[in-house]
């Protein structure tokens, strides 16, 4: 599997915004040469933005730059696959060659480099920008260009986000590396829940074991063994929030042969035990 390379924007478009509504979400890693936002409003899964892996749930909004690798996952990773998304896209230039340029919109360039990290936004600024990100739908083209500008506007003051992947994935992005670990991630996605040992994922990359190890710690920042325990204990939560499975059948269900273990190792990652965690969300969720 190679990275997707799109190309979304033709010349006669300013900028394109859709709301989109999949089953479940399990395209690959990639790339276009648009900036692009999205709006997450419904489903739970992992984010894959360059070389960062992280969560996300309703409502998540990111900001990702050109040509850089991503994509949301979901499928099989909770109840809530179904994704619902706005997204919108351009291109640097679309109000015309080094119109960021200029003084008054050098914020917005700032923007749009921090971007070729990816950006996730949380607070207030992601509250405030919901409601106008959704309204672009049934907007016409002026008034879609104005609104944009001005949430580009917005998201350019605010001071709350997440800088998503590393700066050595971005000086040193590869495509081809990228392919391959399109690969790796999917073939992990469709089968944390069971054993997976070092030498199977290794000869998914065409790697030996000790290649891959270095090669898989570069990209994700983890060992294989913790990203695997990551990717069960996310699992996990999204199975205890459903209050309808005991503790020892999440443990089985997320990929843990041994309860003691899954206690253990849920609490070193969520500060407490599965139990805690369960009673805690539906608490919140009963006010």
């Amino acid at each position: 599997m190679r990275i997707f390379r799109e190309n979304i924007v033709s010349p006669d478009n300013l900028v394109v915004v859709k709301e989109e509504s999949f089953r479940y979400n399990d395209f690959p890693l990639h790339t276009h040469p648009e900036y692009e936002i999205i709006l997450i409003l419904e489903s739970t899964g992992k984010r894959m933005v360059g070389d960062s892996i992280t969560e996300f749930n309703a409502v998540d909004l990111c900001m990702f730059g050109k040509n850089l690798p991503h994509t949301f996952y979901t499928k099989g990773l909770s109840d809530n696959e179904a994704i619902k998304q706005v997204v919108i896209q351009f291109h640097e230039d679309f109000l015309g060659p080094g119109f960021f340029d200029r003084k008054p919109f050098m914020k917005i360039k700032e923007l749009f480099q921090l971007s070729s990290r990816g950006i996730v936004f949380n607070g207030q600024t992601r509250i405030d920008l919901t409601k106008r990100i959704q309204a672009l739908t049934s907007k016409g083209l002026t008034e879609t260009v104005i609104d944009l500008l001005d949430i580009l506007h917005l998201l350019s003051l605010s001071s709350e986000y997440t800088l998503l992947s590393s700066t050595a994935f971005i000086q040193n992005l590869n495509h081809d590396e990228s392919s391959r670990m399109s690969k790796v991630y999917e073939y992990i996605f469709e089968n944390f829940k069971k054993d997976i040992s070092l030498d199977e994922v290794a000869s998914i990359a065409y790697l030996s074991p000790s290649a891959f190890c270095r090669y898989f710690k570069k990209f994700t920042r983890k060992t294989l063994s913790e990203f695997m325990i990551d990717l069960r204990i996310g699992y996990a939560c999204k199975l205890l929030q459903g209050n309808h499975m005991g503790i020892s059948r999440v443990s089985i269900e997320s990929g843990f042969n041994n309860v003691s273990y899954f206690n253990r190792k849920f609490k070193v990652l969520k500060g407490i035990t599965p139990m805690e965690y369960q009673r805690q969300f539906m608490s919140r969720k009963a006010r």
